[in-house]
């Protein structure tokens, strides 16, 4: 089916189902002028913050598709996510950059039309101020009528109107808008502002921003996942995910259910070590961070932060932990005795695989490279923990493990009775041919 002619809900519902970067895509491309108009007015007509605001909206609307996929009407929330993304973006910035580019930013408006009097200078600033205030219905009317360009029969099939009955609307809201305007000295009669909006309200946005928000928002909404999953463990899956930091051997990722056990068996040397409270305040700092990443535009450099970060909250422990005389369990001890797989009489069959997702600037470079990553399948075939043993490029573990603790098998057996098994699994990243997993004997 071609992405154009499925409206915005159903564009969003399947981007939310199956992560389809043609819908999102698409959804971009529609609604790119919108946001990136509204933007440049919010940030004074400074283009570059102007795009930033659009990809940060952008990135917000791929994060939140699944809460957002039953949304009447996306224009919307769009313009209000702008407005509280532009605010932000702006601080501290606004008083410096407020001229840059303005002149080149919005044109004057035709005098030959009588009626074309308003003066969009005027307009401009307190535009946004004065939608705002507008009631949701009458504000959406104005945004898909002027700012997104539709006629009034499209007006009208977005909000259930008649054709007639969406004129009314819009012509209504249209008065209220002036009304508001004037409060701000800003006086016109409502065909100027009309014309004031069709003419100066929406700028085409650079031809290549609807490529880069889309594989911004893309890479961005996955890293964003992999990093509030890190920061959002509990204070012991923390400790444990930093004893893998310190190793030099890559990222676990361990299940719940293993965590519960090791926990359990920890629980008596936590109330009995005082010289512990201090790093629990540590990883208790850690959690709440988790709190405040929605607001943060989540990099490479963070996670690295966060990794040395976790790093050293662990040395600490493992300090303290010397010196009361017990040693924390290894992560390798968390599985009971996971059999080689030479010792199977059947080995694992994988059943629910996952494909690795390719790194989006790793792939834009056309970098190839390869992870043998080890992993640790429990007898009901779940994967409770996997490291990387080898990698060409440390850009591609993580994708490499994210995907593999997705897997699900038909667990291998011994003897009749299904066991733990450690086995291994090479993962190939090629520009070309994608991603590739050579199958091993035991699958």
């Amino acid at each position: 089916m071609v992405t154009s002619m499925k409206d915005d809900t159903t564009l969003l519902q399947s981007y939310a189902r199956s992560r389809s970067e043609s819908d999102f895509a698409e959804l971009v491309r529609r609604h790119v002028n919108l946001v990136y108009s509204c933007a440049l007015r919010q940030v004074n007509g400074d283009v570059h913050l102007a795009r930033d605001v659009a990809q940060l909206v952008f990135i917000d609307l791929a994060r939140k598709a699944n809460a957002l996929a039953n949304q009447r009407v996306l224009a919307g929330w769009l313009f209000t996510s702008t407005r509280f993304a532009a605010s932000k973006l702006v601080r501290g910035e606004e008083r410096r950059r407020r001229r840059e580019l303005e002149a080149e930013s919005m044109q004057a408006i035709t005098r030959s039309d009588s009626t074309a009097s308003l003066n969009w200078e005027q307009v401009r600033p307190v535009l946004d101020d004065a939608l705002a205030e507008l009631n949701e219905r009458d504000r959406e009317a104005i945004l898909l009528r002027y700012l997104e360009g539709r006629d009034f029969t499209q007006v009208g099939a977005k909000l259930s109107l008649s054709d007639n009955a969406a004129r009314m609307r819009v012509d209504r809201a249209i008065d209220k808008l002036r009304a508001l305007l004037a409060r701000r000295g800003v006086t016109s009669s409502a065909a100027a502002l009309s014309f004031a909006l069709s003419s100066q309200a929406v700028i085409a946005a650079p031809v290549e921003l609807v490529t880069t928000i889309t594989g911004a928002a893309l890479a961005t909404s996955s890293v964003t996942a992999a990093t509030l999953t890190f920061m959002s463990l509990t204070k012991l899956q923390i400790a444990i995910a930093a004893a893998v930091v310190v190793t030099g051997s890559g990222a676990y990722l361990v299940q719940q259910k293993t965590n519960d056990a090791l926990r359990a068996e920890l629980a008596a040397g936590r109330t009995s070590r005082p010289d512990l409270v201090q790093l629990q305040d540590k990883n208790r700092q850690l959690i709440k961070a988790a709190g405040e990443a929605d607001a943060l535009r989540v990099n490479d450099a963070e996670l690295e932060r966060l990794r040395k970060e976790a790093a050293a909250v662990r040395v600490r422990m493992d300090a303290a932990a010397s010196e009361s005389g017990t040693s924390p369990a290894p992560a390798s001890r968390l599985i009971e005795d996971p059999r080689a797989l030479k010792e199977l009489n059947r080995g694992p069959m994988l059943i629910h695989p996952a494909t690795p997702v390719y790194p989006v600037k790793m792939a834009a470079a056309g970098i190839a490279g390869g992870v043998t990553v080890q992993m640790v399948i429990d007898a009901k075939g779940n994967v409770v923990s996997a490291k990387v043993l080898n990698s060409s490029r440390p850009e591609f573990d993580e994708a490499a493990i994210m995907a593999v603790v997705q897997w699900k098998f038909d667990p291998g057996q011994e003897n009749g009775r299904k066991v733990n098994v450690r086995a291994t699994q090479l993962i190939k990243f090629d520009p070309k041919d994608g991603v590739s997993m050579p199958s091993p004997d035991w699958f």
